[in-house]
């Protein structure tokens, strides 16, 4: 596109002001423009002239511009409107995105390499969060890569990631591949590299010609960085064709003069020079070292191939670089062909689980693959969070919310307290009015007895109301942190299923006694298996033997951090008990005395300072194995949400837009604009 400079102060539309030029490419460039009644920058993608005679090109630029502007999250570049305009050399196309400052991740990985397992959890997860969001539209990006991904400054010492690029991406609105036998099927919808020669490569949006013969084309396309052979994917013959380039970052890009053209990218990048650049326009195939096997091999293209370019993205940030490396034929075949090495073997400090999950990501058959980028980046997640760091997010939960589970702890256990006092006034009268006769002895000791046995089904209780409102508490912060903790709504819930709860509660505690009795490891093993009974009870709303079975089931995602964590449960308490005691010494001396009694009962009170720390931790353990597993938390709060009878207005309306994604606006009854889906 010669002469970009002399658009530069051009006004578009009467709303577009080009300031200067940011970066180019084959297809045209893009400016830093102002936009005149706002006056805010903006970023504004201008496509050359002579696309515009082209009007299947013409066509297909309104259709992706538009599923760019469906995409309203808060990790993908905004795109804010789009049109055509007439300038001094015709027609023109253009593209509207908000203004970014900062860097590729690109830039980052450029000097640093590696980068710190937290760091890759936490952009890996907004990452996914911006493609899951696109692919529950029915947007496949099929260019991601560390160019892509956006690190935009925050002003309080952090980032925002932001997904850019959906410039290739492909509307999924069917959800089977398209039949070779229809002759009505006008596009295909992936990219390839079969076995020829040495390489075949099949445009991601090539026209589907005709059934009439005399429409038919047939080419070949040659690599020029390969010059390598490639086969027609509609019939077949080798044709010789050189309008394929590789560009310095590795994508595959088509001469426009002869081929359909690709799309912009929605940002501008900074070249290792320094340079500003627009990340490689007219790219149609996606970057090779990123590409997912299907994508390589001409197979049919869905969500999971941008799983497999976010799991060498995961891969190359872990290990310092991609899994493969080569000429664009070689990377491409190893995708096809080739396993990678295992990530623990190239970076021997990230711990296995974490590389198992990224190497679930590679795999060839995208039914092997994590099924959504949510599930990938939640069992990341997941697994990069060690026990040690479950027990720091407790102890901060707990001194950050003390007061709210203090005053939990005192009503689930007042029971307890009733049961101590009553026992105490039994030892009292054991002691300083002693029994007579048999009759009196045995009504005393009778006393002692029911009121222990009370005490310890009070204690239970306790424990285990403290558990369940827990982990309706910790559900609600996870899946909506900024709303207000009421211990109020979180009983109601309890309210609501204390029966299924109840008898799950006494299922649970019947197997792990019987199974104390039974040399003690038994009952050990019932509590680690069925640990996460109380969340699963109140939050999934199963019982008994299916809420038994559901919380091993989630155990078993990670038996490892379970048997800790539940051995730490135990450890918890009687490291308490124990330095308690030994501060009142003079108490355990007399063992046999009223003042031993007294101070038993006294210390089990402690309870009521440590049940709540050690309840947030299952609760925590549940959202873990949740995690692990790339189940999302919303299904679980609407549960709690289901009365909606009791929610305030703002939060009806909050929970409709969080439903709604396409921005057409209209008025509501009670005059307030929501969205609508297309």
């Amino acid at each position: 596109m010669p002469g970009l400079e002399q658009y530069v102060g051009e006004v578009l539309d009467e709303k577009y002001r080009l300031e200067h030029l940011l970066g180019q490419g084959g297809m045209g460039a893009v400016y830093l423009a102002t936009h005149l009644g706002t006056e805010r920058y903006v970023a504004l993608k201008l496509i050359s002239p002579q696309f515009m005679r082209n009007n299947e090109f013409v066509e297909r630029f309104k259709r992706e511009a538009r599923a760019a502007g469906r995409l309203r999250h808060p990790n993908v570049v905004d795109v804010t409107d789009f049109g055509f305009a007439d300038v001094k050399s015709g027609q023109v196309a253009y593209l509207v995105m908000e203004y970014l400052d900062g860097c590729t991740l690109g830039d980052v990985l450029s000097e640093e390499q590696k980068l710190p397992l937290e760091w890759v959890a936490d952009i890996l997860e907004q990452v996914c969060s911006a493609v899951h969001e696109a692919h529950q539209q029915g947007i496949i990006h099929r260019d991601l890569k560390p160019d892509n991904i956006w690190l935009e400054p925050n002003r309080l010492g952090s980032y925002r990631v932001k997904v850019l690029d959906f410039g290739i991406a492909k509307l999924g609105e069917t959800s089977a591949p398209p039949s070779d036998d229809d002759p009505a099927a006008t596009i295909i919808d992936d990219v390839s590299l079969a076995a020829a020669s040495d390489a075949q490569l099949e445009s991601d949006t090539l026209l589907r010609p005709a059934a009439d013969e005399t429409n038919k084309q047939n080419f070949k396309v040659k690599a020029k960085a390969a010059g390598t052979a490639v086969q027609d994917p509609l019939t077949n013959p080798l044709l010789n064709r050189t309008d394929y380039s590789v560009e310095d970052d590795g994508t595959l890009l088509f001469d426009q003069q002869t081929h359909t053209p690709g799309r912009h990218t929605a940002h501008i990048a900074t070249s290792p020079q320094g340079a500003a650049a627009l990340t490689r326009v007219g790219a149609i195939m996606g970057t090779p070292l990123y590409m997912s096997p299907e994508q390589c091999g001409g197979g049919y293209v869905d969500t999971r191939s941008d799983i497999y370019s976010l799991g060498v993205i995961a891969y190359q940030m872990l290990a310092g670089e991609p899994p493969f490396a080569g000429n664009t034929s070689t990377v491409m075949r190893a995708h096809r062909e080739q396993k990678p090495q295992d990530l623990h073997e190239r970076a021997p400090k990230i711990p296995k689980r974490v590389a198992a999950v990224v190497m679930s990501a590679l795999a060839k058959n995208p039914a092997e693959r994590p099924q959504t980028a949510f599930a990938f980046a939640s069992a990341l997640r997941g697994q990069s969070e060690g026990v040690g760091a479950l027990y720091r997010r407790a102890f901060s939960l707990y001194s950050e919310y003390f007061p709210k589970f203090l005053k939990l702890s005192l009503i689930a256990h007042v029971p307890m307290i009733i049961s101590s006092i009553l026992l105490v006034g039994a030892f009292l009268w054991a002691q300083y009015r002693p029994p007579a006769g048999i009759f009196d002895k045995v009504v005393v000791y009778s006393a002692i007895g029911i009121f222990g046995l009370l005490k310890f089904v009070a204690t239970t209780i306790s424990a285990g109301v403290i558990s369940g409102v827990t982990a309706v508490i910790i559900t609600q912060l996870t899946a909506a942190p900024l709303r207000p903790v009421k211990l109020r709504e979180a009983f109601v819930v309890l309210r609501k299923r204390w029966r299924p709860f109840l008898r799950t509660m006494i299922r649970v505690s019947l197997w792990v006694f019987f199974g104390m009795i039974l040399l003690f490891i038994p009952g050990l093993v019932m509590w680690i298996r069925y640990s996460m009974y109380a969340p699963v009870v109140l939050m999934e709303g199963l019982q008994g033997k299916a809420a038994m079975r559901r919380a091993r089931e989630l155990a078993s995602r990670s038996w490892r951090t379970v048997i800790i964590v539940s051995l730490l449960q135990f450890a918890i308490p009687m490291t308490v008990s124990f330095f308690l005691g030994l501060m009142a010494g003079r108490a355990q001396a007399a063992k046999n005395s009223i003042a031993a009694q007294i101070y038993r009962q006294i210390l089990d009170l402690a309870n009521i300072f440590v049940v709540p720390l050690i309840s947030i931790v299952p609760a925590l353990l549940y959202v873990k194995m949740r995690q692990l597993g790339g189940e999302s938390l919303g299904a679980v709060w609407a549960q709690i949400e289901e009365d909606e009878e009791k929610q305030s207005a703002w939060q009806k309306r909050m929970r409709t837009r969080l439903s709604l994604h396409t921005p057409v606006s209209q008025k509501t009854t009670d005059g307030f604009s929501v969205s609508n889906s297309n």
